[in-house]
């Protein structure tokens, strides 16, 4: 499945949040010609029959002519003859979701961030956690696939209140879900917390830690996870004042959760499908065996220990952890 997007930033977003500067990382504006927009978006990311069209970076629903852009969208995707359409939005705008499906909507992303109360506060989302509750039971009701977005080391979070985003968000049973660290960009209100040193940014090490947790959390309930880290491009980093940013952060965040599996197993040899090597002992460097196996195992002592089993205890005293 390939996602064509096409960018509105800003638009329909009521609020500003504290970390946000879409426009500066986008360096675009609403565009003037929706059909030209998404024409040109096709050529340039070669669409074909499992192609869905993403339209992104606003609140996409609280767009005051959102209805007519929808309508234009689908006439093209019907043409086009792409899979069908998804949206990101906010949770507290997803008010029509019969017009949603009439008009090929099948996957809405939802702007959660985190899912506590106090969090969402101090980064002026002005939503709560149980709106992104009401949000996904309603479009998964109304059988819509749902993503949610969860951003770690916000303002007032802690690694407790990342783990319990994470849990909460399980329990909602999205399709997928995207995970990124907070990054101080330029001409935000976050740049002047962070100049004025009410705010200090996860370190690198402690956003790939972290974040390696909420993957295990996600795997062990068989929750798709479709992205780890920021979407770069040259604008966003260039526009990046400070916080745990690097180019391979999805990579180093799912290293650090194979080396968790290998370091408390006590393994003498690790098992996994090729594709995995790198994750699994290439980035964490690993003077261990390495043996090609459809599923990932560690072999310690005379045991052979899953991935998967060790996860679900992992997770346990992960939830033990948070209370």
């Amino acid at each position: 499945m390939k996602i064509i997007p096409v960018f509105f930033p800003n638009a329909g977003c009521k609020h500003r949040c504290v970390f946000c500067n879409e426009w500066m990382a986008t360096m675009k504006t609403v565009p003037r010609s929706v059909e030209e927009e998404v024409m040109n978006a096709c050529k340039l990311y070669h669409v074909d029959k499992d192609s869905e069209i993403g339209l992104y970076g606003g609140t996409f629903t609280a767009i005051e002519n959102w209805k007519d852009i929808l309508k234009t969208v689908h006439d093209l995707a019907l043409k086009i003859g792409v899979k069908g359409i998804r949206i990101s939005t906010r949770p507290d705008e997803i008010n029509d979701v019969d017009f949603l499906i009439e008009n090929g909507v099948i996957h809405v992303e939802i702007g959660a961030q985190s899912m506590v109360d106090r969090v969402l506060e101090a980064s002026k989302r002005n939503h709560t956690a149980g709106d992104v509750a009401i949000a996904a039971k309603r479009l998964k009701e109304a059988g819509i696939k749902v993503s949610i977005h969860l951003m770690t080391g916000l303002p007032e979070d802690s690694k407790k209140d990342d783990l319990f985003s994470a849990f909460e968000v399980a329990k909602l049973r999205p399709d997928s879900v995207r995970i990124h660290p907070t990054l101080v960009l330029k001409n935000t209100e976050l740049e002047k917390f962070f100049l004025s040193k009410t705010y200090r940014p996860q370190t690198l090490d402690d956003a790939v830690d972290v974040v390696s947790d909420m993957i295990t959390i996600f795997k062990n309930d068989k929750i798709q996870i479709e992205r780890i880290g920021m979407y770069q491009d040259r604008e966003t980093i260039l526009n990046v004042v400070a916080g745990p940013y690097h180019p391979a952060f999805g990579e180093m965040a799912l290293s650090a959760m194979y080396k968790k599996f290998i370091d408390s197993t006590g393994a003498v040899k690790v098992c996994g499908p090729k594709n995995l090597r790198s994750q699994i002992i290439g980035r964490n460097k690993a003077k261990i065996p390495f043996e090609e196996n459809n599923d990932v195992c560690v072999i310690a002592g005379d045991q052979r220990i899953y991935f998967n089993d060790w996860a679900g205890l992992y997770v346990s005293k992960l939830r033990e952890l948070i209370g």
